[in-house]
């Protein structure tokens, strides 16, 4: 049946291929993009391996000029693995004064992943030992020859939910759950019934395994106030509090909420909290690239209906509006009151069983991108379900995304925002840039901002909504376990999805990204002639793709 399907599918790109035939063009190499100044570098410790977390934020700063160094692979995390951490201590002490910023996780140093971090209490000892060697990593920046160099430190307040690889605490997820949100509601309004259902859902859990939850979130509130308070009075040092996937209520709102009032009350400058965890990194290089390029832009957030701005999507503690401004915030960027007024034109859609994409939608979308202001989409589903998303109907419509500034629809809302909120940023910021630096220049950038979008619609859109949905049961129904593959089911589940996104990509290409100029000079029209897809599974599981773009520009 699936056999049938793609060729079903592969006919549909010969047809297309046939029917809506591209403009043809000449072939051209375009420069390399320049730095951004001499000193633009960056060096990362990321949160873990996955390539959200590390090479997408290259590929951004590939995009801005600035050069991002992360640690080599064999000392990362491999999903059940954890990083070593010794050696990553090492290698920051080794690495870190020759880089202007330092953008360090803590939570890969302390727990060995943000995977691990949800499995592993940290003890005092090695607490401890971080902090110590913290210092040291200050001190010798401080003393470093590079007296430019800054240090940010960020770590992240673990998830709502207990993670699916602990057994036997997985089975008790939901009832944890319920009884974390519960206890956070009656310390704040103290309400008898609520108290009632939080001792019930107690009763039923484990002794045992409500500790080792509790006590989690004991370790880290710990951990987090001395990150805080130790560094309140190094000025060359930042902090930033992300809070994983999470709900209005909850023991993470309840720790969230204590670390705000600290950093309220002791008036930390340098310390800020935010909603999300793996788009972390991404925002940090973006507020690195506005320093260098000594811009603040002026942000516009314009919703595809109003009530999405104070929609709760799927494991986020706040509304998208909220998420959104702390993300604008966090980089140093300033909100917009008005498109006209903006810099940046952000466009949100989360659909969901109650708000589906209109025409009136896709008509503004369109029309947005008819006006010179640079346009990101943010684009989710409630449901994680294609048919809420907003892109689909802009294909449908003929709607040319290619003149898109970014677009995200990954995962979870802040995820998606602040990847989004990232490339657009640094995009518009190039391009104010390289002005004056002729069109050839300014044609290389829309075509590495092309691919970079181009990346995250094959992997948001093709890749999550369209494929992923029909590869778990597909490989289930072989008895191949989707979060355990063998190296030889690896190998032949991404054969399997190279030739799905190959047969997308060439759709999308005839259909829509190669059918009209990406840029357009004075005397040129440039145009995507071709889009390849190279695809691997960085873990054994088929929850992300590492995907790589091979794009091929012509002109006329």
């Amino acid at each position: 049946m699936n056999k049938l399907k793609i060729s079903i599918l592969g006919l549909l790109v010969l047809l297309c291929a046939l029917l809506l035939k591209i403009p043809s063009s000449n072939t051209i190499s375009l420069p390399t993009l320049p730095p951004l100044n001499q000193n633009a570098s960056m060096l990362l410790l990321p949160l873990d391996s996955r390539p959200v977390c590390s090479k997408m934020v290259q590929k951004l700063g590939n995009l801005g000029g600035v050069n991002v160094i992360v640690p080599p692979k064999e000392l990362l995390d491999n999903y059940q693995q954890p990083a070593d951490r010794k050696k990553l201590w090492q290698w920051l002490q080794n690495s870190a004064g020759s880089y202007a910023q330092n953008v360090i996780s803590a939570d890969i140093l302390l727990h060995g992943s943000l995977l691990q971090s949800r499995q592993h209490i940290a003890a005092k000892e090695e607490q401890q030992e971080f902090f110590t060697q913290l210092d040291a990593l200050q001190n010798k920046l401080q003393t470093s020859d590079n007296t430019s160099a800054r240090l940010t430190v960020f770590s992240v307040i673990p998830r709502l939910l207990v993670s699916d690889e602990i057994y036997p605490d997985c089975w008790y997820q939901f009832h944890l759950m319920r009884y974390s949100q519960l206890l956070d509601m009656t310390e704040i309004n103290s309400d008898y019934a609520m108290t009632k259902k939080m001792l019930e859902y107690q009763e039923f859990i484990p002794e045992k395994i409500l500790a080792k939850y509790l006590h989690l979130y004991k370790q880290s509130q710990n951990f987090n106030e001395q990150l805080l308070t130790q560094n309140a009075a190094n000025n060359s040092t930042q902090i930033i509090i992300g809070q994983d996937d999470s709900s209005p209520f909850g023991l993470p709102h309840r720790s969230a909420l204590q670390l705000e009032n600290i950093i309220a009350r002791q008036k930390l400058a340098n310390a800020h909290l935010t909603y999300g965890a793996d788009e972390i990194a991404a925002l940090l290089l973006t507020r690195y690239f506005m320093q260098q390029a000594n811009w603040q832009p002026k942000i516009f957030l314009q919703y595809s209906s109003p009530a999405v701005e104070f929609k709760h999507m799927p494991y986020m503690a706040v509304s998208t509006g909220a998420a959104l401004r702390s993300q604008i915030e966090l980089i140093g960027a300033q909100p917009a009151a008005a498109a006209d007024a903006a810099d940046i034109i952000l466009y949100i859609h989360c659909g969901d069983d109650d708000l589906q994409p209109t025409t009136d939608t896709v008509k503004e979308v369109q029309l947005l991108l008819e006006q010179p202001k640079p346009v990101g989409l943010i684009d989710l589903s409630a449901n994680f379900a294609a048919k809420e998303l907003l892109l689909p109907q802009l294909l449908i419509k003929n709607v040319p995304i290619n003149k898109l500034a970014a677009y995200a629809g990954w995962n979870t809302f802040s995820n998606s925002s602040g990847t989004a909120l990232a490339q657009s940023v640094i995009f518009t910021g190039r391009l104010r840039q390289l002005q004056q630096q002729g069109s050839e220049q300014i044609a290389a950038l829309y075509a590495e901002n092309l691919r970079f979008t181009c990346e995250r619609i094959m992997e948001d859109f093709v890749y999550q909504k369209l494929i992923h949905p029909q590869l778990r049961p597909y490989l289930a129904s072989f008895g191949i376990t989707p979060t355990n593959l063998l190296a030889e089911d690896k190998q032949a589940t991404e054969y399997y999805i190279q030739k799905r996104l190959s047969l997308y990509a060439l759709l999308l290409l005839q259909a829509n990204l190669g059918r009209t100029p990406f840029y357009s000079s004075q005397d040129k029209n440039y145009y995507l002639k071709n889009l390849l897809v190279g695809v691997q599974l960085p873990w054994n599981r088929i929850f992300e793709a590492d995907l790589t773009i091979h794009t091929q520009i012509g002109a006329k």
